[in-house]
Protein backbone atom coordinates (compact mmCIF):
# COMPACT_ATOMS: atom_id res chain seq x y z
CA UNK A 1 0.00 0.00 0.00
CA UNK A 2 1.32 3.60 -0.52
CA UNK A 3 0.96 4.82 2.88
CA UNK A 4 3.49 1.71 3.84
CA UNK A 5 1.00 -0.50 6.06
CA UNK A 6 1.49 -3.94 5.42
CA UNK A 7 -1.42 -6.29 5.30
CA UNK A 8 -1.46 -8.88 7.91
CA UNK A 9 -4.59 -10.87 7.67
CA UNK A 10 -8.58 -10.58 6.67
CA UNK A 11 -10.41 -9.91 10.20
CA UNK A 12 -14.02 -9.64 9.08
CA UNK A 13 -16.30 -8.28 6.30
CA UNK A 14 -19.85 -6.41 6.53
CA UNK A 15 -21.92 -4.39 4.73
CA UNK A 16 -20.11 -1.60 4.90
CA UNK A 17 -16.44 -2.96 3.74
CA UNK A 18 -13.52 -5.81 4.23
CA UNK A 19 -11.35 -5.19 7.41
CA UNK A 20 -7.42 -6.26 7.67
CA UNK A 21 -5.52 -6.48 10.00
CA UNK A 22 -2.17 -4.44 8.82
CA UNK A 23 0.95 -3.21 10.72
CA UNK A 24 3.50 -0.29 9.93
CA UNK A 25 6.35 0.33 12.32
CA UNK A 26 6.12 -2.51 14.27
CA UNK A 27 2.32 -1.60 15.49
CA UNK A 28 -1.03 -3.00 14.57
CA UNK A 29 -3.67 -1.66 13.41
CA UNK A 30 -7.15 -2.26 11.91
CA UNK A 31 -8.14 -1.28 8.21
CA UNK A 32 -11.57 -1.57 6.38
CA UNK A 33 -11.99 -0.78 3.01
CA UNK A 34 -15.19 0.32 1.83
CA UNK A 35 -15.90 -2.27 -0.91
CA UNK A 36 -19.01 0.07 -2.93
CA UNK A 37 -19.19 2.77 -4.43
CA UNK A 38 -19.69 5.76 -2.02
CA UNK A 39 -21.21 9.51 -3.06
CA UNK A 40 -19.09 12.58 -1.93
CA UNK A 41 -21.88 13.41 0.76
CA UNK A 42 -21.11 9.51 2.11
CA UNK A 43 -17.54 10.02 2.28
CA UNK A 44 -17.56 13.46 4.00
CA UNK A 45 -20.33 12.90 6.17
CA UNK A 46 -18.17 9.58 7.19
CA UNK A 47 -15.38 11.60 7.93
CA UNK A 48 -16.59 14.29 10.03
CA UNK A 49 -17.92 10.88 12.42
CA UNK A 50 -13.75 10.05 12.08
CA UNK A 51 -12.83 13.22 13.11
CA UNK A 52 -15.52 13.61 16.40
CA UNK A 53 -14.40 9.92 17.55
CA UNK A 54 -11.06 10.71 16.82
CA UNK A 55 -11.21 13.65 19.53
CA UNK A 56 -12.94 11.55 22.24
CA UNK A 57 -10.78 10.76 24.40
CA UNK A 58 -12.54 7.55 26.09
CA UNK A 59 -10.92 4.05 26.96
CA UNK A 60 -14.42 2.69 25.63
CA UNK A 61 -14.24 3.45 22.09
CA UNK A 62 -12.15 2.27 19.38
CA UNK A 63 -9.46 4.89 18.61
CA UNK A 64 -9.51 6.37 14.93
CA UNK A 65 -6.65 7.31 13.22
CA UNK A 66 -6.73 8.46 9.75
CA UNK A 67 -8.49 8.17 6.29
CA UNK A 68 -7.49 8.07 3.08
CA UNK A 69 -8.46 6.90 -0.72
CA UNK A 70 -6.22 5.15 -2.66
CA UNK A 71 -7.11 3.11 -5.59
CA UNK A 72 -10.52 4.83 -5.61
CA UNK A 73 -11.07 2.96 -2.52
CA UNK A 74 -11.81 4.80 1.07
CA UNK A 75 -9.94 3.38 3.47
CA UNK A 76 -10.21 4.32 7.20
CA UNK A 77 -7.55 3.33 10.03
CA UNK A 78 -8.22 2.54 13.69
CA UNK A 79 -7.37 0.87 16.65
CA UNK A 80 -7.24 -2.92 16.46
CA UNK A 81 -9.69 -4.15 19.09
CA UNK A 82 -8.56 -7.68 18.97
CA UNK A 83 -9.67 -11.00 17.75
CA UNK A 84 -12.53 -11.63 20.52
CA UNK A 85 -16.15 -9.80 20.16
CA UNK A 86 -18.67 -9.75 22.68
CA UNK A 87 -20.74 -12.02 20.38
CA UNK A 88 -17.75 -14.68 20.42
CA UNK A 89 -17.59 -14.02 23.91
CA UNK A 90 -21.61 -15.20 24.65
CA UNK A 91 -21.49 -17.86 22.26
CA UNK A 92 -18.44 -19.37 24.55
CA UNK A 93 -20.79 -19.51 27.70
CA UNK A 94 -23.84 -20.97 25.36
CA UNK A 95 -21.32 -23.82 24.18
CA UNK A 96 -20.43 -24.33 27.71
CA UNK A 97 -24.16 -24.12 29.48
CA UNK A 98 -22.84 -22.15 32.04
CA UNK A 99 -24.33 -18.45 32.73
CA UNK A 100 -21.92 -15.29 32.95
CA UNK A 101 -21.42 -14.06 36.64
CA UNK A 102 -23.57 -11.32 37.27
CA UNK A 103 -20.96 -9.04 38.27
CA UNK A 104 -19.20 -9.48 35.04
CA UNK A 105 -22.20 -8.72 33.40
CA UNK A 106 -22.72 -5.41 35.44
CA UNK A 107 -19.06 -4.18 34.02
CA UNK A 108 -19.42 -5.22 30.90
CA UNK A 109 -22.63 -3.29 30.81
CA UNK A 110 -21.28 -0.32 32.41
CA UNK A 111 -18.36 0.17 30.11
CA UNK A 112 -20.69 -0.33 27.16
CA UNK A 113 -22.54 2.83 28.77
CA UNK A 114 -19.97 4.85 29.49
CA UNK A 115 -18.42 4.84 25.85
CA UNK A 116 -22.43 4.98 24.40
CA UNK A 117 -22.86 8.38 26.50
CA UNK A 118 -19.85 10.30 24.86
CA UNK A 119 -21.15 9.11 21.49
CA UNK A 120 -24.20 10.24 22.15
CA UNK A 121 -23.15 13.51 23.65
CA UNK A 122 -21.08 14.44 20.97
CA UNK A 123 -24.56 13.84 18.75
CA UNK A 124 -23.51 10.57 16.91
CA UNK A 125 -25.98 7.84 16.80
CA UNK A 126 -24.10 4.40 16.50
CA UNK A 127 -26.99 2.68 14.50
CA UNK A 128 -25.27 -0.58 14.66
CA UNK A 129 -24.79 -1.61 18.47
CA UNK A 130 -24.41 -5.16 18.85
CA UNK A 131 -22.61 -7.99 19.95
CA UNK A 132 -20.35 -8.32 17.10
CA UNK A 133 -19.63 -4.42 16.81
CA UNK A 134 -18.39 -4.50 20.42
CA UNK A 135 -14.42 -5.93 21.48
CA UNK A 136 -13.87 -7.38 24.95
CA UNK A 137 -10.45 -8.74 26.07
CA UNK A 138 -8.75 -11.48 28.35
CA UNK A 139 -9.78 -9.15 31.19
CA UNK A 140 -13.07 -8.47 30.19
CA UNK A 141 -12.46 -5.08 29.06
CA UNK A 142 -14.73 -3.37 26.38
CA UNK A 143 -13.88 -1.07 23.63
CA UNK A 144 -16.87 0.21 21.08
CA UNK A 145 -16.00 -0.24 17.45
CA UNK A 146 -17.56 -0.37 13.91
CA UNK A 147 -18.66 3.40 13.44
CA UNK A 148 -19.46 2.84 9.84
CA UNK A 149 -23.44 3.43 10.04
CA UNK A 150 -23.24 6.19 12.43
CA UNK A 151 -25.21 9.48 12.03
CA UNK A 152 -24.56 12.72 13.02
CA UNK A 153 -27.86 14.68 14.63
CA UNK A 154 -27.78 18.44 14.23
CA UNK A 155 -29.75 21.38 15.89
CA UNK A 156 -31.95 21.38 12.88
CA UNK A 157 -31.99 17.79 12.16
CA UNK A 158 -32.66 15.90 15.48
CA UNK A 159 -33.80 12.70 13.54
CA UNK A 160 -33.03 10.71 10.80
CA UNK A 161 -35.00 7.70 9.04
CA UNK A 162 -32.61 5.44 7.24
CA UNK A 163 -33.52 1.45 8.00
CA UNK A 164 -30.09 0.27 8.84
CA UNK A 165 -28.39 -2.16 11.13
CA UNK A 166 -28.95 -5.75 11.95
CA UNK A 167 -32.35 -7.15 12.44
CA UNK A 168 -31.91 -8.79 16.10
CA UNK A 169 -31.10 -5.29 17.64
CA UNK A 170 -33.50 -2.77 15.35
CA UNK A 171 -35.50 -0.46 17.40
CA UNK A 172 -39.57 -0.89 16.59
CA UNK A 173 -39.58 2.81 15.29
CA UNK A 174 -36.29 1.91 12.51
CA UNK A 175 -38.49 -1.27 11.70
CA UNK A 176 -41.26 0.62 10.87
CA UNK A 177 -39.48 2.84 8.83
CA UNK A 178 -40.61 5.98 11.17
CA UNK A 179 -37.96 8.65 11.94
CA UNK A 180 -35.86 8.34 14.64
CA UNK A 181 -33.13 9.47 17.17
CA UNK A 182 -30.70 7.93 19.48
CA UNK A 183 -33.05 6.27 21.39
CA UNK A 184 -32.62 3.12 19.23
CA UNK A 185 -29.32 2.55 20.67
CA UNK A 186 -30.98 2.66 23.87
CA UNK A 187 -33.03 -0.28 22.59
CA UNK A 188 -30.31 -2.19 21.10
CA UNK A 189 -28.53 -1.63 24.47
CA UNK A 190 -31.11 -3.38 26.20
CA UNK A 191 -30.87 -6.46 23.69
CA UNK A 192 -27.45 -6.51 24.44
CA UNK A 193 -28.01 -6.85 28.14
CA UNK A 194 -30.75 -9.24 27.74
CA UNK A 195 -28.06 -11.40 25.62
CA UNK A 196 -25.58 -11.38 28.32
CA UNK A 197 -27.87 -12.41 31.15
CA UNK A 198 -30.10 -15.22 29.02
CA UNK A 199 -27.67 -16.49 26.46
CA UNK A 200 -30.09 -15.71 23.76
CA UNK A 201 -30.64 -13.07 21.20
CA UNK A 202 -33.73 -11.45 21.92
CA UNK A 203 -34.90 -11.57 18.54
CA UNK A 204 -34.76 -15.14 18.60
CA UNK A 205 -36.56 -15.46 21.49
CA UNK A 206 -39.37 -13.58 20.40
CA UNK A 207 -39.84 -15.67 17.23
CA UNK A 208 -40.16 -18.83 19.40
CA UNK A 209 -42.68 -17.51 21.50
CA UNK A 210 -40.27 -17.97 24.81
CA UNK A 211 -40.75 -15.75 27.70
CA UNK A 212 -38.19 -13.31 27.18
CA UNK A 213 -37.03 -13.09 30.94
CA UNK A 214 -34.22 -13.67 32.41
CA UNK A 215 -33.58 -16.17 35.49
CA UNK A 216 -34.17 -13.79 38.56
CA UNK A 217 -33.51 -16.85 40.89
CA UNK A 218 -30.01 -16.52 39.54
CA UNK A 219 -29.87 -12.58 38.62
CA UNK A 220 -31.29 -9.44 40.55
CA UNK A 221 -34.52 -8.71 39.30
CA UNK A 222 -33.66 -5.30 38.63
CA UNK A 223 -32.25 -6.20 35.52
CA UNK A 224 -35.29 -7.70 34.13
CA UNK A 225 -36.73 -3.92 34.85
CA UNK A 226 -33.80 -2.65 33.54
CA UNK A 227 -34.10 -4.80 30.35
CA UNK A 228 -37.73 -4.88 30.28
CA UNK A 229 -37.98 0.25 30.48
CA UNK A 230 -34.87 -0.14 27.52
CA UNK A 231 -36.99 -2.00 25.27
CA UNK A 232 -40.11 0.08 25.75
CA UNK A 233 -42.24 0.50 21.95
CA UNK A 234 -42.33 3.53 22.38
CA UNK A 235 -38.95 5.67 22.63
CA UNK A 236 -40.37 8.46 24.55
CA UNK A 237 -40.40 5.89 27.39
CA UNK A 238 -37.10 4.78 27.19
CA UNK A 239 -34.20 6.52 29.32
CA UNK A 240 -31.23 8.61 27.94
CA UNK A 241 -27.88 7.05 28.72
CA UNK A 242 -27.04 9.48 31.53
CA UNK A 243 -30.44 7.68 33.25
CA UNK A 244 -29.46 3.84 32.17
CA UNK A 245 -25.85 4.44 34.19
CA UNK A 246 -27.55 6.27 36.79
CA UNK A 247 -29.19 2.65 37.14
CA UNK A 248 -26.73 0.72 36.90
CA UNK A 249 -24.91 2.18 39.29
CA UNK A 250 -26.30 4.18 41.56
CA UNK A 251 -29.57 1.76 41.57
CA UNK A 252 -31.47 5.00 42.50
CA UNK A 253 -33.28 5.68 39.34
CA UNK A 254 -37.11 6.71 39.19
CA UNK A 255 -38.87 5.63 35.99
CA UNK A 256 -41.45 8.60 36.39
CA UNK A 257 -38.37 11.04 36.32
CA UNK A 258 -38.07 10.38 32.10
CA UNK A 259 -37.74 13.53 30.44
CA UNK A 260 -40.91 12.95 27.98
CA UNK A 261 -39.84 14.21 24.93
CA UNK A 262 -42.46 16.23 22.72
CA UNK A 263 -44.44 13.52 20.82
CA UNK A 264 -43.42 13.16 17.04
Amino acid sequence: MEKGYKMIKKLGEGGFGVVYLVEKDNKQYALKQCKMKLENEEIDEYKKIINIISKINNEYLIKYYDNFIENDTFNILMEYGGDNDLKKYINNYKDKNELIKENIIKDIISQICKGLKDIHNNKIIHRDLTPDNIFIDKNNKIKIGDFGVSKILTTLNKYTKSQIGKTYYLAPEILKGLIYNNKVDIYSLGCIIYELFSLNEYYIDKLDEKDCKIDTKVYNTKYQDLIDLLLKKDYHARPNIEEVIDLIENNNYIISQINIEEKI
